[in-house]
């Protein structure tokens, strides 16, 4: 069975973009598409439940954040497709589900809908191991083994054939690739990429604000647009609804 969309942006071009791709993928049905965003509220707000609804945010009358606010329970799935980055905690607030920064690329678009559909549909049990650390070699004296500790990692940087691992205790430099070290860490889901040079633990995340997030000791990094939205999933589901409008 496909799965129900509709699409809400005052821009006619990007609703025939959004409507070629979703055609060129079977399991999506878009079923209407407002330029309107006060018809699609009375639409949505008066049918059945949808699967998925993608919206732009800036549009006269109503603004893509207002009308999520009100048709946010007529939809499983809330996608912002905006061309404006500043909005990404708003999206935050209304539970929105991702947030595509145009303009997106085909690819990137059915990367964003396979990982929703995944996470549906999948419940993967986290691994248990008893490993807590692990050594590693210092680039600054060869001769020497770190210890490291999965516990006290804050953050991981690419930098060319190094990396830089940032604990709460130390900064340890060593010859191996980023690649390498998410094999290590795949088992263990207290580490997210948030750049193709970084990855972080939730544990340590303190702040986010637009593209920036802070982590323990006041590390600041770039969040990369390609992993924002596995992000926005983790943020969402520890973010506590406070009722502000």
């Amino acid at each position: 069975m496909k799965l129900k969309c509709i699409a809400v942006d005052d821009d006619p071009a990007n609703l025939d973009l959004l409507r070629d791709y979703l055609t060129s993928l079977d399991d999506y049905e878009l079923l209407e598409s407002f330029t309107d965003p006060i018809k699609a509220m009375k639409h949505i707000t008066s049918g059945n439940s949808l699967d998925m609804v993608f919206m732009d945010i800036e549009m006269p009358g109503l603004s893509g954040i207002d009308l999520a606010k009100i048709i946010r329970d007529k939809t499983r799935n809330l996608i912002f497709t905006t061309a404006h980055s500043k909005y990404a905690l708003d999206a935050f607030d209304i539970e929105a589900d991702a947030f595509l920064l145009k303009p997106f690329s085909m690819g990137h678009f059915a990367s964003v809908l396979h990982k929703l559909h995944s996470r549906r549909l999948l419940c993967t049990p986290e691994k248990k191991t008893d490993d807590q650390y692990f050594f590693i070699k210092s680039k600054n004296d060869k001769s020497k083994l770190v210890k490291i500790r999965f516990d006290e990692i804050v953050a991981i940087e690419s930098i060319q054939n190094y990396i830089s691992i940032y604990t709460t205790q130390k900064t340890v430099v060593a010859h191996i690739t980023l690649t390498k070290m998410k094999e290590i860490l795949k088992h263990n889901n207290s580490f997210i990429q948030i750049h193709r040079s970084f990855i972080i633990s939730r544990n340590y995340l303190e702040e986010i604000e637009n593209n920036l997030v802070r982590m323990k000791n006041d590390l600041l990094l770039t969040i990369g647009e390609n992993y924002r939205d596995e992000l926005i999933g983790f943020v969402k589901t520890k973010t506590i609804k406070t009722g502000r409008s």
